[in-house]
């Protein structure tokens, strides 16, 4: 009875050391293969992060312009001839604009729910061949971001005493994406038009640049 009894812990033990030794190796095959996947990995996820904070930049923009026109930007005065004399940025209405813009843009990205992206199988292995091929694989990614805004102008010339006055917002985006295996940071920039006007005359001496007279 006692070699049968010394023979059954023998076989556990090998079977033990055989269950220990397939989990070692499952689990430096998959460190082995998140390390190779890693890279393209964060740049799918990157680029997925900067298409949805685009989106919601440009998305935003666009309702808060609905209520304001270049007129509300910027008042324009003339002399008894018609003549530009001067041009005066309306600092009031474009704080608040650029208020209004950071903020909803924030309230946006940190309410956007954890979305999936598919990611085919093949795109893991890192060979060109494979890219884009085999079954999909979901991945749940979220995104975070503190959001900057200034102004900034510019004249463009578009014939005899003729330029087209452009007003811009430039947004600075601080993006971090959570991944189930790290979190990845980056700075998306954007530079959406908010109004333009056709001036004709000279540009008047005393116009003061928005972006140098409004601050972040």
């Amino acid at each position: 009875m006692d070699k049968i009894y010394s023979r059954k812990k023998i076989n556990l033990s090998k079977k033990s050391s055989m269950v220990l030794l397939i989990l070692v190796t499952a689990l430096f095959t998959v460190c082995y293969l998140i390390k190779t996947i890693e890279p393209t990995f964060n740049r799918l996820c990157l680029s997925e992060a900067k298409s949805t904070a685009t989106q919601i930049v440009n998305e935003t923009i666009d309702e808060i312009m609905d209520k304001y026109g270049y007129d509300d930007l910027i008042t324009t005065i003339k002399d008894k001839d018609g003549n530009i004399v001067s041009m005066q940025a309306n600092v009031a209405t474009m704080n608040k604009i650029i208020s209004e813009i950071s903020l909803n843009i924030q309230q946006k990205i940190n309410s956007k729910e954890s979305r999936d992206i598919s990611i085919r199988l093949g795109t893991f292995s890192g060979i060109t061949l494979l890219s884009g091929r085999g079954p999909k694989v979901p991945i749940r990614i979220s995104s975070v971001g503190n959001i900057d805004t200034e102004l900034s102008s510019e004249f463009t010339s578009v014939g005899i005493n003729q330029s087209i006055h452009r007003i811009y917002a430039v947004i600075h985006c601080n993006i971090d994406v959570l991944t189930p295996f790290n979190t990845i940071s980056n700075q998306i920039d954007d530079k959406v038009m908010l109004a333009e006007n056709l001036i004709i005359g000279n540009i008047p001496a005393n116009y003061f640049d928005v972006g140098k007279l409004i601050g972040n």
